[in-house]
């Protein structure tokens, strides 16, 4: 019986090579299988692992298989019971935007660190976003991890390419509060003006404002239930968990916010009975807080053109402003409450942050604007 470094009985179907590794065999349907690892233990598991694929059609063959083929069987069998829906479609499109042309008809084992260096490189020279090449490389090195453990490659590449730094830190853009007053004066008129308001009162997601129903809704404990986020698959709209366990969470409402949804309620009902049958929304969706002027939810795309519209009006009356999105608001509710001196842990609960770290960076960002005011409050101690 084959024994280990130790002499202790190796599991059937494993032995200790010459060279100090360990290697495990086994048949299938007469053809047979083999894996190497550093120990008996990895082995073993590797074995497992493969037979697992081969029984189920779902392994291939190391000289065969394409990046292409592997990533559309890793997202189909590891990934999609796994991980969000909202990660998945992350996934293909970054897959689909950045990788399949370049790498997708190669075979996954000629693919060297070099290659995938040239993706990252070029994406940079390009002027992709840091986050946008990190996901890349969150793909590949998730596919090639799960290749080597399956025995489809002998050597992982991912590791050995180095991510490009950001050639600038992009600056958060906040608005002041005088900006924020600004935006809201000029917002008036907007269809949408009472998602703005309600955004930079609760410091939601986009995708929560437009996810958030009717029964996340109590008016008597003048509380905000923030359980979901409004996606959009193919083409449909639909609900999903929010990205992390602790952004379900609770907001209190401010005063401004009782009232607004207490409007919002009330113009909803009448916006339905004016438009009787057209009212049509989207199946699951009935209960939505805000919405389109039939009953459709809102798209991103809306929201967007419309602060477009508003920043554009404010610069034609002379007055210089930055271009902004549903984040920004979210980043100046932050700022606000930290500047009002809210607790970094209650405002990473409100924000819905995984990490306190998280947190913090905002505040790193507010409080050099105000260290002169703070350092003099011990002055009189000099």
């Amino acid at each position: 019986m084959a024994a280990d470094k130790n002499g202790r009985a190796l599991p059937r179907g494993i032995t200790l090579r010459k060279d100090g590794r360990y290697m495990g065999r086994f048949t299938y349907q007469g053809e047979g299988y083999t894996v190497y690892g550093k120990s008996a233990k990895e082995v073993k598991q590797k074995l497992c692992d493969l037979q697992y694929e081969v029984e189920h059609g779902v392994y291939e063959k190391e000289t065969e298989i394409t990046v292409r083929r592997w990533f559309e069987t890793w997202i189909h069998e590891y990934k999609e019971n796994t991980v969000k829906r909202g990660t998945i479609r992350a996934y293909q499109n970054s897959y689909s935007n950045y990788i399949d042309d370049v790498l997708g008809k190669k075979k996954l084992k000629d693919i060297r660190p070099e290659h995938i260096q040239k993706v990252y490189n070029d994406m940079r020279r390009d002027g992709y976003h840091t986050n946008t090449i990190e996901i890349v490389s969150i793909v590949l090195g998730g596919m090639y991890k799960q290749a080597y453990k399956n025995g489809l490659i002998k050597k992982n590449p991912v590791p050995l390419a180095s991510l490009p730094k950001s050639s600038q830190t992009k600056e958060r853009r906040v608005l002041t509060a005088d900006e924020q007053n600004l935006f809201m004066k000029y917002a008036q008129k907007s269809k949408y003006c009472v998602i703005f308001e309600f955004a930079l009162s609760t410091g939601m997601r986009g995708g929560e404002i437009r996810g958030l129903t009717w029964d996340n809704v109590n008016f008597q404990k003048k509380l905000i239930h923030v359980r979901q986020t409004l996606v959009r698959e193919t083409g449909a709209y639909g609900l999903d968990t929010p990205k992390t366990q602790s952004s379900q969470r609770d907001i209190p409402m401010l005063d401004n916010v009782y009232a607004l949804l207490k409007g919002q309620k009330k113009q909803q009902s009448e916006a339905r009975i004016f438009a009787g049958s057209a009212w049509e929304p989207a199946a699951g969706l009935e209960n939505l807080v805000f919405t389109t002027n039939t009953g459709a939810p809102v798209d991103k795309e809306y929201l967007k053109n419309s602060m477009d519209g508003i920043v554009k009006r404010i610069n034609d009356a002379g007055i210089s402003f930055e271009r902004i999105t549903m984040h920004t608001f979210r980043h100046s509710f932050a700022t606000r409450c930290i500047e009002m001196g809210m607790s970094p842990q209650t405002l990473k609960t409100i924000l819905g942050h995984s990490k306190l770290s998280m947190t913090m960076d905002l505040y790193a960002h507010v409080l050099p604007d105000t260290k002169a005011e703070e350092m003099q409050k011990i002055a009189c101690l000099f």
